[in-house]
């Protein structure tokens, strides 16, 4: 898989399974990272709580290494998105900070609900392709169609279950 392309400066991963691609997210970017390419943006890292049904969620700001909580605690039978707006927003306003002429690429963990909505990382995905940095996005089937709405026929999409091991630009 070829990352950058400057006919399409987005390119998306398109996948069903969270934890599964949450996992070849890290190993893709340490690679690239190992191969000496500088990295911006977030990656998630979910930890498993006891007695919660759901998991406390990490992001990973590559180009500083600081880990951004982004979980709401609403307690052990939370059901529901618990997911801080304001957290991932500040996680991703330091995000755009890093950007630069000198970024090689922007790795984002998810086009998600907030994203599918108007928020979230659109604005560190513009700022990006303003600066003609590309930009490398995970995209839940669930959120294909608003990412396509969103991205146009500036993106190409891969899909995870195509792609067999790490690889870097």
């Amino acid at each position: 898989m070829q990352i950058i392309d400057h006919d399409h400066p987005i390119t998306a991963i398109v996948y069903g399974d969270g934890p599964e691609f949450e996992t070849f997210l890290k190993a893709t970017t340490e690679a690239m990272a190992g191969q000496g390419m500088r990295l911006a943006g977030l990656i998630q890292v979910s930890r498993p709580q006891d007695e919660r049904r759901k998991c406390d969620i990490y992001l990973t700001d590559l180009a500083t290494g600081e880990v951004h909580g982004v979980s709401d605690d609403r307690g052990p039978e939370a059901r529901g998105c618990r997911l801080d707006v304001d957290r991932l927003l500040r996680a991703g306003q330091a995000a755009e900070r890093a950007i630069s002429a000198d970024t090689d690429l922007l790795v984002l963990c998810k086009f998600g609900k907030t994203e599918a909505a108007g928020g979230g990382f659109r604005s560190l995905v513009a700022t990006a392709l303003a600066q003609s940095v590309p930009v490398l996005i995970g995209v839940p089937r669930a959120n294909l169609e608003a990412f396509r709405a969103f991205a146009g026929d500036t993106a190409r999409e891969w899909d995870l279950a195509d792609l067999q091991a790490p690889a870097a630009a």
